[in-house]
């Protein structure tokens, strides 16, 4: 199936975006805008087979425009570093030639090991953060830091001389997070000088209220270990939630200290009694 089709204007050569993944479904996000002779593409995603699908481990966005355009390409650009955005990359880089990727350091980091892992060889990856900007043709590119589980996520602004687009990447609003705020001044800024487009992803986003900020599931985990500090406790998240993770163990960093610290004490006061108890010779 050919990607969907979505025009900013009715010109033979205005910008168009081209859904091939993760539009109305969870995962394989990849989207591609291209104006003119120029494509960029926004993410290179994986979805997870369910249950009728057995012996499959991947699912793939569909390739087929990629490879009819396969000289428009410029760039890949990555939101951040969740399998359901590069999951497909060895993939992708193996049957389309993709000039170059550019990513947020951390998702850099695990392409690179995904591509050593094919044993692929790919010298055009190259890191980004929220000070890039990037030109293709007359496709022009910036980005913002967002908050989300996985650290170094950003969301993209893409200007054409159609329109602004943004999209989020995947996020929420934490006033309180673990780690870097997200930039609401930069993200208050592009809504102000205008966006003709915009693909904004987040789970559970159509639920009134907020979502719990990260601040208060470190106050819940320290309560835990405080009420079984000697008793097994059994903890659950997603490797990639890497600072979930960096409380779990900073809690248990900080329990440890504490037990060492109170054998320690209690065995210089062993050793101050059994001095006493030498000197009186009881």
């Amino acid at each position: 199936m050919k990607g969907e089709n979505i025009k900013m204007n009715n010109k033979p050569n205005g910008t168009k975006i081209v859904v091939l993944g993760g539009l109305g479904e969870v995962g394989k996000n990849m989207y591609c805008v291209m104006h003119k002779d120029s494509i960029v593409i926004i993410d290179a995603g994986v979805s997870f087979p369910e249950s009728e699908l057995m012996g499959v481990d991947y699912v793939l966005p569909d390739f087929s425009f990629l490879k009819e355009n396969q000289d428009k390409i410029k760039a890949l650009l990555i939101t951040h570093g969740h399998e359901d955005h590069i999951g497909s990359i060895p993939f992708l880089l193996q049957s389309i030639k993709i000039p170059a990727i550019y990513a947020p350091r951390h998702a850099k980091e695990l392409i690179a090991v995904k591509l050593e892992d094919r044993n692929i060889r790919y010298d055009s990856l190259y890191a980004y953060d929220d000070t890039t900007k990037l030109k293709f043709n007359d496709i022009e590119v910036e980005f913002f830091l967002i908050t989300h589980s996985v650290p170094d996520s950003h969301g993209i602004a893409i200007k054409t001389p159609d329109g602004r687009i943004v999209t989020t990447g995947d996020f929420k609003f934490d006033l309180t997070p673990i780690g870097p705020m997200a930039d609401l001044y930069k993200m208050a800024t592009l809504g102000h000088e205008g966006v003709d487009l915009l693909i904004s992803d987040s789970t559970n986003a159509l639920n009134e209220g907020f979502s719990t900020s990260e601040s208060k599931v470190d106050t819940a985990l320290n309560d835990m270990f405080d009420q079984y500090p000697w008793q097994r406790i059994i903890i659950a998240t997603f490797a990639s939630n890497i600072y979930r993770t960096s409380i779990v163990l900073n809690i248990f960093l900080k329990l440890v200290i504490n037990i060492i610290e109170k054998y320690v004490y209690l065995v210089e006061v062993w050793k101050i009694t059994l001095k006493y108890l030498q000197k009186v010779d009881i």
